[in-house]
Protein backbone atom coordinates (compact mmCIF):
# COMPACT_ATOMS: atom_id res chain seq x y z
CA UNK A 1 0.00 0.00 0.00
CA UNK A 2 2.78 2.39 -0.88
CA UNK A 3 0.30 4.66 -2.29
CA UNK A 4 -1.85 5.08 0.84
CA UNK A 5 1.93 6.04 2.43
CA UNK A 6 2.83 8.46 -0.34
CA UNK A 7 -0.16 10.92 0.45
CA UNK A 8 0.67 11.04 4.24
CA UNK A 9 2.26 14.24 5.86
CA UNK A 10 6.11 12.95 6.87
CA UNK A 11 5.70 12.90 10.25
CA UNK A 12 2.47 11.06 10.20
CA UNK A 13 4.16 8.61 7.59
CA UNK A 14 6.75 8.42 9.77
CA UNK A 15 4.52 7.30 12.66
CA UNK A 16 2.98 4.14 10.99
CA UNK A 17 6.36 2.95 9.86
CA UNK A 18 8.18 3.19 13.10
CA UNK A 19 5.60 0.89 14.17
CA UNK A 20 5.13 -1.14 11.00
CA UNK A 21 1.67 -1.15 10.60
CA UNK A 22 1.60 0.29 6.92
CA UNK A 23 -1.77 -0.63 5.46
CA UNK A 24 -5.06 1.33 5.48
CA UNK A 25 -6.64 -2.07 7.48
CA UNK A 26 -3.86 -2.67 9.99
CA UNK A 27 -3.82 1.01 11.16
CA UNK A 28 -7.91 1.26 11.77
CA UNK A 29 -7.47 -2.51 13.76
CA UNK A 30 -4.31 -1.33 15.34
CA UNK A 31 -4.72 -0.33 19.26
CA UNK A 32 -3.82 3.70 19.57
CA UNK A 33 -1.76 2.55 22.49
CA UNK A 34 0.86 1.17 20.19
CA UNK A 35 1.57 3.73 17.84
CA UNK A 36 1.95 6.19 21.25
CA UNK A 37 4.05 3.78 23.13
CA UNK A 38 7.72 5.04 22.33
CA UNK A 39 9.82 2.32 24.82
CA UNK A 40 9.48 0.00 21.88
CA UNK A 41 11.42 2.32 19.74
CA UNK A 42 15.17 3.26 19.30
CA UNK A 43 16.67 6.18 21.17
CA UNK A 44 16.66 8.50 17.43
CA UNK A 45 13.33 7.93 16.94
CA UNK A 46 11.77 9.30 20.03
CA UNK A 47 12.81 12.86 19.26
CA UNK A 48 9.44 13.56 17.88
CA UNK A 49 6.83 12.42 20.22
CA UNK A 50 3.55 10.91 18.85
CA UNK A 51 0.34 12.72 20.05
CA UNK A 52 -3.10 11.30 19.67
CA UNK A 53 -3.99 14.26 17.51
CA UNK A 54 -1.62 12.49 15.11
CA UNK A 55 -2.86 9.23 15.72
CA UNK A 56 -6.63 10.50 15.09
CA UNK A 57 -5.25 11.92 11.41
CA UNK A 58 -3.51 8.48 10.63
CA UNK A 59 -6.80 6.98 11.12
CA UNK A 60 -8.94 8.71 9.45
CA UNK A 61 -6.68 9.23 6.40
CA UNK A 62 -7.06 5.21 6.49
CA UNK A 63 -10.21 5.05 6.72
CA UNK A 64 -11.00 7.50 3.98
CA UNK A 65 -8.62 5.56 2.18
CA UNK A 66 -11.20 2.58 2.27
CA UNK A 67 -13.99 4.05 1.61
CA UNK A 68 -12.79 5.46 -1.84
CA UNK A 69 -11.04 2.44 -2.98
CA UNK A 70 -13.18 -0.02 -5.16
CA UNK A 71 -13.71 -3.59 -3.29
CA UNK A 72 -13.30 -6.67 -5.44
CA UNK A 73 -16.41 -9.59 -5.52
CA UNK A 74 -14.29 -11.63 -2.97
CA UNK A 75 -14.02 -8.53 -0.58
CA UNK A 76 -17.46 -8.55 0.07
CA UNK A 77 -17.29 -12.06 1.91
CA UNK A 78 -14.58 -10.96 4.38
CA UNK A 79 -14.95 -9.51 7.58
CA UNK A 80 -15.84 -6.13 6.90
CA UNK A 81 -12.89 -3.24 8.41
CA UNK A 82 -14.66 -0.86 10.76
CA UNK A 83 -14.30 2.06 8.90
CA UNK A 84 -16.19 4.96 11.25
CA UNK A 85 -13.18 6.99 12.52
CA UNK A 86 -14.78 10.49 11.48
CA UNK A 87 -15.35 13.01 14.50
CA UNK A 88 -17.49 16.14 15.23
CA UNK A 89 -15.48 19.03 16.48
CA UNK A 90 -16.97 20.65 19.41
CA UNK A 91 -15.27 23.83 18.62
CA UNK A 92 -13.40 23.80 21.96
CA UNK A 93 -9.57 23.02 21.50
CA UNK A 94 -10.15 22.01 25.09
CA UNK A 95 -12.75 19.81 25.15
CA UNK A 96 -11.68 18.32 21.83
CA UNK A 97 -8.34 17.12 23.14
CA UNK A 98 -10.00 15.53 26.24
CA UNK A 99 -12.19 13.39 23.79
CA UNK A 100 -9.53 12.57 21.20
CA UNK A 101 -11.50 15.14 18.61
CA UNK A 102 -15.06 15.34 19.45
CA UNK A 103 -18.30 13.15 19.27
CA UNK A 104 -17.62 9.50 17.21
CA UNK A 105 -19.43 8.95 14.55
CA UNK A 106 -19.94 5.37 15.81
CA UNK A 107 -22.40 4.17 18.07
CA UNK A 108 -24.39 6.52 20.65
CA UNK A 109 -23.01 8.78 22.95
CA UNK A 110 -24.67 10.09 26.22
CA UNK A 111 -24.94 13.33 27.34
CA UNK A 112 -25.83 13.65 30.95
CA UNK A 113 -25.93 16.32 33.66
CA UNK A 114 -28.03 18.37 35.66
CA UNK A 115 -30.50 21.11 34.64
CA UNK A 116 -28.89 24.49 33.41
CA UNK A 117 -25.05 22.92 33.31
CA UNK A 118 -25.05 23.30 29.83
CA UNK A 119 -25.56 20.46 27.92
CA UNK A 120 -27.78 22.22 24.99
CA UNK A 121 -25.49 24.71 24.93
CA UNK A 122 -23.10 21.90 23.56
CA UNK A 123 -25.07 20.54 21.28
CA UNK A 124 -25.83 24.09 19.59
CA UNK A 125 -22.27 24.48 18.91
CA UNK A 126 -22.45 21.05 17.85
CA UNK A 127 -24.85 21.48 15.16
CA UNK A 128 -22.70 24.61 14.17
CA UNK A 129 -19.69 22.55 13.91
CA UNK A 130 -21.21 19.55 12.07
CA UNK A 131 -21.62 21.62 8.52
CA UNK A 132 -18.37 22.60 9.01
CA UNK A 133 -15.86 21.02 6.46
CA UNK A 134 -13.45 17.81 6.97
CA UNK A 135 -10.28 20.15 7.70
CA UNK A 136 -12.02 21.98 9.94
CA UNK A 137 -13.31 19.33 12.44
CA UNK A 138 -16.65 18.99 10.75
CA UNK A 139 -18.96 16.84 8.43
CA UNK A 140 -19.94 19.18 5.93
CA UNK A 141 -23.24 18.05 6.53
CA UNK A 142 -26.85 18.87 8.56
CA UNK A 143 -28.45 18.28 11.67
CA UNK A 144 -31.66 16.24 12.95
CA UNK A 145 -32.61 17.75 16.03
CA UNK A 146 -35.05 16.34 17.99
CA UNK A 147 -36.55 18.54 21.10
CA UNK A 148 -39.09 16.79 23.66
CA UNK A 149 -38.56 18.77 27.12
CA UNK A 150 -39.29 22.73 25.89
CA UNK A 151 -39.11 24.66 22.49
CA UNK A 152 -35.75 24.49 20.30
CA UNK A 153 -33.60 27.38 21.52
CA UNK A 154 -33.18 29.66 17.51
CA UNK A 155 -32.71 32.80 18.84
CA UNK A 156 -29.86 31.07 20.97
CA UNK A 157 -28.90 29.35 18.03
CA UNK A 158 -29.06 32.33 16.03
CA UNK A 159 -26.22 34.58 17.95
CA UNK A 160 -23.94 31.67 17.86
CA UNK A 161 -24.47 31.44 14.37
CA UNK A 162 -23.68 34.81 13.79
CA UNK A 163 -20.07 34.21 16.06
CA UNK A 164 -19.77 31.15 13.99
CA UNK A 165 -19.85 33.04 11.12
CA UNK A 166 -17.14 36.13 12.06
CA UNK A 167 -14.90 32.75 12.87
CA UNK A 168 -15.07 31.25 9.50
CA UNK A 169 -16.01 34.34 6.92
CA UNK A 170 -14.63 32.08 3.94
CA UNK A 171 -17.52 29.66 4.78
CA UNK A 172 -20.43 30.85 2.91
CA UNK A 173 -22.63 28.69 5.16
CA UNK A 174 -26.67 28.93 5.82
CA UNK A 175 -26.09 27.30 8.98
CA UNK A 176 -29.69 27.48 10.15
CA UNK A 177 -30.89 25.80 6.99
CA UNK A 178 -29.09 23.02 7.65
CA UNK A 179 -30.58 22.01 10.99
CA UNK A 180 -33.92 20.25 11.04
CA UNK A 181 -36.16 20.32 14.25
CA UNK A 182 -38.72 18.54 14.98
CA UNK A 183 -40.91 18.31 18.69
CA UNK A 184 -42.01 15.46 20.49
CA UNK A 185 -43.53 14.92 24.10
CA UNK A 186 -44.60 11.00 24.38
CA UNK A 187 -42.66 8.13 23.05
CA UNK A 188 -45.13 6.93 20.56
CA UNK A 189 -44.16 10.02 18.08
CA UNK A 190 -40.94 9.84 19.24
CA UNK A 191 -40.44 6.08 17.60
CA UNK A 192 -42.78 6.92 14.60
CA UNK A 193 -40.38 10.19 13.30
CA UNK A 194 -37.09 8.62 14.41
CA UNK A 195 -38.00 5.09 12.52
CA UNK A 196 -40.38 6.37 9.74
CA UNK A 197 -39.19 10.04 9.02
CA UNK A 198 -35.60 10.57 9.65
CA UNK A 199 -34.67 7.86 7.02
CA UNK A 200 -35.97 10.11 4.37
CA UNK A 201 -34.51 13.06 5.92
CA UNK A 202 -31.20 11.17 6.12
CA UNK A 203 -32.09 10.14 1.90
CA UNK A 204 -33.27 13.66 0.95
CA UNK A 205 -29.94 16.03 3.15
CA UNK A 206 -26.99 14.77 3.83
CA UNK A 207 -27.23 14.34 8.05
CA UNK A 208 -23.96 14.11 10.01
CA UNK A 209 -25.77 14.24 13.52
CA UNK A 210 -28.54 13.23 15.08
CA UNK A 211 -29.81 14.86 18.56
CA UNK A 212 -32.65 13.79 21.08
CA UNK A 213 -32.87 15.97 23.61
CA UNK A 214 -33.76 14.19 25.81
CA UNK A 215 -34.35 10.54 25.93
CA UNK A 216 -34.67 11.20 30.32
CA UNK A 217 -38.04 13.10 29.61
CA UNK A 218 -39.67 10.67 27.45
CA UNK A 219 -38.71 7.42 28.72
CA UNK A 220 -38.55 8.40 33.05
CA UNK A 221 -43.07 8.45 32.57
CA UNK A 222 -43.61 4.91 32.09
CA UNK A 223 -44.61 2.26 35.01
CA UNK A 224 -44.23 -0.85 32.79
CA UNK A 225 -40.25 -1.47 32.96
CA UNK A 226 -40.45 -4.37 30.31
CA UNK A 227 -42.81 -1.56 27.56
CA UNK A 228 -39.89 1.13 28.45
CA UNK A 229 -36.82 -1.11 27.55
CA UNK A 230 -38.48 -2.45 24.34
CA UNK A 231 -39.04 0.79 23.18
CA UNK A 232 -35.37 1.99 24.29
CA UNK A 233 -33.90 -0.71 22.41
CA UNK A 234 -36.16 -0.15 19.35
CA UNK A 235 -35.00 3.72 19.67
CA UNK A 236 -31.21 2.32 19.96
CA UNK A 237 -31.50 -0.20 16.91
CA UNK A 238 -32.97 2.87 14.51
CA UNK A 239 -30.07 5.10 15.69
CA UNK A 240 -27.23 2.20 15.87
CA UNK A 241 -28.41 1.40 12.11
CA UNK A 242 -28.64 5.35 11.01
CA UNK A 243 -24.77 5.77 12.55
CA UNK A 244 -23.75 2.85 10.76
CA UNK A 245 -25.10 3.38 7.28
CA UNK A 246 -24.67 7.13 7.13
CA UNK A 247 -21.66 7.02 9.37
CA UNK A 248 -23.11 10.21 11.00
CA UNK A 249 -23.03 10.76 14.96
CA UNK A 250 -25.80 10.54 17.65
CA UNK A 251 -26.10 12.67 20.91
CA UNK A 252 -28.46 11.47 23.38
CA UNK A 253 -29.67 13.64 26.65
CA UNK A 254 -29.75 12.50 29.16
CA UNK A 255 -30.90 13.80 33.07
CA UNK A 256 -29.05 12.87 36.23
CA UNK A 257 -30.85 12.50 39.72
CA UNK A 258 -29.21 12.46 43.43
CA UNK A 259 -30.16 9.66 45.89
CA UNK A 260 -30.10 9.53 49.40
CA UNK A 261 -27.57 12.94 48.97
CA UNK A 262 -25.45 10.89 46.79
CA UNK A 263 -23.55 11.77 43.61
CA UNK A 264 -25.53 12.36 40.78
CA UNK A 265 -26.39 9.51 38.69
CA UNK A 266 -27.62 9.11 35.35
CA UNK A 267 -31.35 8.27 34.61
CA UNK A 268 -33.09 5.41 33.11
CA UNK A 269 -30.69 2.69 34.79
CA UNK A 270 -28.62 -0.18 33.03
CA UNK A 271 -31.46 -0.83 31.09
CA UNK A 272 -30.30 2.53 29.03
CA UNK A 273 -26.44 2.87 30.24
CA UNK A 274 -25.99 -0.48 27.94
CA UNK A 275 -27.29 0.58 24.84
CA UNK A 276 -24.69 3.89 24.51
CA UNK A 277 -20.87 3.53 23.43
CA UNK A 278 -19.70 6.46 25.22
CA UNK A 279 -21.28 8.91 28.42
CA UNK A 280 -20.13 12.57 28.68
CA UNK A 281 -21.10 14.08 31.96
CA UNK A 282 -20.98 18.15 31.92
CA UNK A 283 -21.53 19.67 35.78
CA UNK A 284 -20.15 23.07 37.01
CA UNK A 285 -17.16 23.78 38.75
CA UNK A 286 -16.98 25.79 41.75
CA UNK A 287 -15.11 28.97 41.04
CA UNK A 288 -15.73 31.80 38.08
CA UNK A 289 -13.83 33.62 35.73
CA UNK A 290 -14.12 37.31 34.76
CA UNK A 291 -14.18 38.16 31.36
CA UNK A 292 -14.90 42.28 31.27
CA UNK A 293 -17.55 42.94 33.83
CA UNK A 294 -19.12 39.51 34.01
CA UNK A 295 -18.27 36.86 35.98
CA UNK A 296 -18.99 33.55 34.21
CA UNK A 297 -19.16 30.14 36.11
CA UNK A 298 -16.78 27.39 34.30
CA UNK A 299 -17.72 23.96 33.30
CA UNK A 300 -16.56 20.87 33.47
CA UNK A 301 -16.66 17.59 30.70
CA UNK A 302 -16.07 14.48 32.05
CA UNK A 303 -15.52 11.21 30.00
CA UNK A 304 -17.18 8.20 32.14
CA UNK A 305 -16.92 5.71 29.89
CA UNK A 306 -15.36 5.47 26.32
CA UNK A 307 -14.39 2.46 24.10
CA UNK A 308 -11.25 4.19 22.99
CA UNK A 309 -10.92 7.68 24.93
CA UNK A 310 -9.51 7.37 28.79
CA UNK A 311 -11.66 8.71 31.18
CA UNK A 312 -10.38 12.56 30.93
CA UNK A 313 -11.86 15.92 31.85
CA UNK A 314 -11.85 19.30 30.38
CA UNK A 315 -13.03 22.77 31.54
CA UNK A 316 -14.95 25.36 29.62
CA UNK A 317 -17.00 28.33 29.49
CA UNK A 318 -20.42 30.04 27.92
CA UNK A 319 -20.21 33.03 26.46
CA UNK A 320 -22.53 35.24 24.26
CA UNK A 321 -20.64 33.32 21.17
CA UNK A 322 -20.72 29.87 22.27
CA UNK A 323 -18.10 27.19 24.27
CA UNK A 324 -14.86 28.30 24.56
CA UNK A 325 -11.73 27.04 26.44
CA UNK A 326 -10.82 28.77 29.61
CA UNK A 327 -8.27 31.61 29.63
CA UNK A 328 -4.69 30.93 31.09
CA UNK A 329 -4.30 33.09 34.01
CA UNK A 330 -2.33 35.92 33.20
CA UNK A 331 1.06 36.05 34.35
CA UNK A 332 1.96 39.45 36.50
CA UNK A 333 5.66 40.60 37.17
CA UNK A 334 5.87 41.58 40.62
CA UNK A 335 6.31 44.71 41.87
CA UNK A 336 9.78 46.39 41.20
CA UNK A 337 11.43 47.55 44.94
CA UNK A 338 11.90 50.99 45.61
CA UNK A 339 15.24 52.27 46.43
CA UNK A 340 15.54 54.15 49.65
CA UNK A 341 16.60 57.54 49.46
Amino acid sequence: MTNFLDQLPKHIREIAEQVNVLAPEEVLTTPKVRFLDTRQQSLHTIVRKCTPDDVRVLKDAAAKWLAEMPQSADSLFKPLVNVRWSRVSFGCSALDRCTGGGVVTRGITELCGAAGVGKTQLLLQLCLCVQLPRELGGLGKGVAYICTESSFPARRLLQMSKACEKRHPQMELNFLGNIFVENHIEAEPLLACVINRIPRLMQQHGIGLIIIDSVAAIFRLYNDYLERARHMRRLADALLSYADKYNCAVVCVNQVATRDGQDEIPCLGLQWAHLGRTRLRVSRVPKQHRMGDQLITVRKLEILYSPETPNDFAEFLITADGVVNVPEPSVTSPPAKMRRL
